[in-house]
């Protein structure tokens, strides 16, 4: 059996490095994917500050191929708004050129470095192609130092292998709606949801316009056969009678 000593030294090494992947943890955006051309409300998470510093303020960069964002209110922060020129674009038939360019979170107390906080905005994401990633670079002030989350990857590089990534959301296919154009998939299911109710409607044409003449003379005969049991039974309950 290991000596205590040594089951002692190994659950420090392990609490060394669970402590060493939250300090290193960044600020990020979730969710991390989103569909092209829709509304997303995303969370930036405040995890750590800088080393043991609290955290006084957060700065977010809204790139302009993001015409729309409202910031949620949230009780220990204060928010304010950046206007900054934008990508011309259409929406809800209003021509977009300025917009929320940078959103910034004022701490109301300092936040302390070992808790995490959520940061939430809504935005109406560009109608990139699927794959597109869309950037929000963060600067994350603390009472001492800084931290600069504005790092981009060169073509080719994966923000893995950055220090400091910027937050991203990553384009998904563009769903049907809020303007979105339906995509083939969701076209051929409606039409095949809508195929029986046309079949239907042929049929009903089908039986007013042309239907074979034996279906109405077995209608008549069925009719005719009902009527004179009926006759039968009657006339039969009246011999009882008498």
């Amino acid at each position: 059996m290991r000596s205590i000593s040594t089951q002692v030294a190994a659950a420090t090494g392990v609490l060394t490095l669970a402590l060493a992947g939250t300090a290193g943890a960044h600020i990020t955006a979730n969710p991390g994917e989103a569909p092209s051309d829709s509304y997303a409300t995303l969370d930036f998470s405040v995890g750590h500050g800088c080393e043991e510093s609290p955290t006084t303020q957060v700065r977010i960069k809204v790139p302009p191929s993001v015409p729309s964002v409202t910031p949620g209110v949230h009780p220990l922060w204060d928010v304010a708004t950046k206007e900054g020129k934008k990508d011309k674009v259409e929406l809800h038939g209003e021509t977009i050129t300025r917009g929320v360019s940078e959103v910034t979170y004022t701490a109301k107390q300092s936040h302390p470095p070992d808790r995490l906080d959520l940061l939430t905005m809504s935005v109406k994401l560009p109608a990139g192609e699927e794959g597109e990633t869309v950037y929000f670079p963060t600067v994350q002030s603390c009472e001492k130092g800084q931290n600069r989350w504005i790092q981009i990857p060169a073509e080719g590089e994966s923000a893995e292998e950055l220090e400091e990534p910027a937050p991203a959301v990553v384009l998904t296919a563009a769903e049907g709606g809020h303007g979105a154009a339906a995509s083939s998939e969701d076209e051929a299911a409606a039409q095949s949801s809508a195929q029986p109710a046309a079949n239907v409607q042929a049929a009903t044409v089908s039986s007013e316009d042309g239907a074979p003449m034996w279906l109405a003379i077995t209608a008549l005969a069925v009719g005719a056969l009902g009527l004179l049991a009926g006759i039968g039974g009657l006339m039969a309950g009246r011999r009882r009678t008498t």
